[in-house]
């Protein structure tokens, strides 16, 4: 990136800006090549100057949350990154005295952080979400669910930046969401949401917490670094369950392995390039496709520059 451009880029923020920043270090994965730059804006107001700036002068820009649903290729990210989770991240319970409360919640919070609010307030119904890393944004972003419940289910309200930089406020049943996606527009910014709650007490909110997390840890690779799921599941299948019908389980490419405990977890296990992941992706849709005739469609996000 020219040097005057991106000195004018990080006048527009009071937040971090860093330059050449590995992805490795901000993905779940740790895997990815370079950002050119990377910022952490403090207000939404400097996120819609960074948008706008970058818009005008036609510079690639990708929000990226906590990197827990992400591969970034080996090449990295041209352009700026703009990261919400270390200033957008205020949680505050709302409506408590009323018939419906509330949680008002920055993307940028932790799921970790807003269950915990959960458990302090006594705020029940949003444990399907215990175990799931990631931010709050973007766990929106792919209507997360787990238990039989979605973000969508949950969801009131949101506050997002429109691709014309405009703030505009999108209210249920409104909300496009479908399964593992939310329907906006390319490029648009969600910045908070108001999340239903019910009253609940500490310890029947604990015990829901730790029965589904000990459920994860039983099913699923938390001890090596993942994305998480990679494939959506078909209508009436599990995507994991499939692949490890193709008998693909453990298979490895480089440093990434198709998980032994969970066939639709790719994990690390030292050394993983994004071509590894990808190509056991490949690996995994061919497979599948050739024994069953399905499809199988990628849930994890896939950015970066090819090559």
């Amino acid at each position: 990136m020219n040097r005057n451009v991106a000195k004018e880029l990080a006048a527009l923020t009071r937040g971090k800006v860093l330059q050449q920043v590995p992805l490795s270090r901000h993905t779940s994965l740790r895997v990815g090549g370079c950002a050119d730059m990377m910022m952490y804006p403090v207000h939404h107001r400097e996120v819609l100057a960074i948008i706008r700036f970058c818009a005008g002068r036609a510079i690639p820009r990708f929000i990226m949350g906590a990197g827990t649903n992400l591969l970034v290729r080996d090449r990295g990210i041209r352009g700026v990154v703009i990261k919400l989770t270390r200033s957008f991240r205020k949680i505050t319970p709302v409506g408590t005295d009323g018939d419906q409360p509330m949680i008002l919640a920055e993307a940028g919070a932790s799921l970790r952080r807003l269950l915990a609010v959960c458990l302090e307030h006594e705020l029940a119904g949003l444990e399907f979400l215990s175990g799931i890393p990631g931010s709050l944004g973007g766990a929106w972003v792919m209507n997360a669910g787990a238990q039989g419940t979605e973000m969508g289910d949950v969801t009131e309200a949101i506050t997002l930046l429109t691709p014309r930089g405009e703030l505009e406020e999108k209210k249920s049943p409104g909300l496009p969401f479908a399964y593992r996606s939310l329907g906006l527009a390319p490029g648009t910014v969600i910045l908070k949401g108001l999340l239903r709650v019910r009253r609940g007490t500490r310890s029947t909110i604990a015990q829901s917490v730790e029965a589904i997390n000990r459920r994860r840890w039983q099913s699923q690779p938390l001890e090596l670094p993942s994305a998480g799921c990679v494939f959506k599941n078909p209508p009436g299948d599990a995507a994991g369950r499939l692949i490890e019908q193709a008998g693909l389980k453990g298979r490895r490419e480089g440093g990434a392995q198709i998980s032994e405990k969970h066939a639709n977890f790719i994990v690390n296990r030292g050394g993983a390039t994004a071509r590894d992941i990808l190509t056991l992706m490949d690996v995994m849709q061919k497979s599948v496709l050739e024994a069953t005739g399905i499809r199988l469609e990628p849930e994890l996000q896939v950015v970066g520059e090819h090559g």
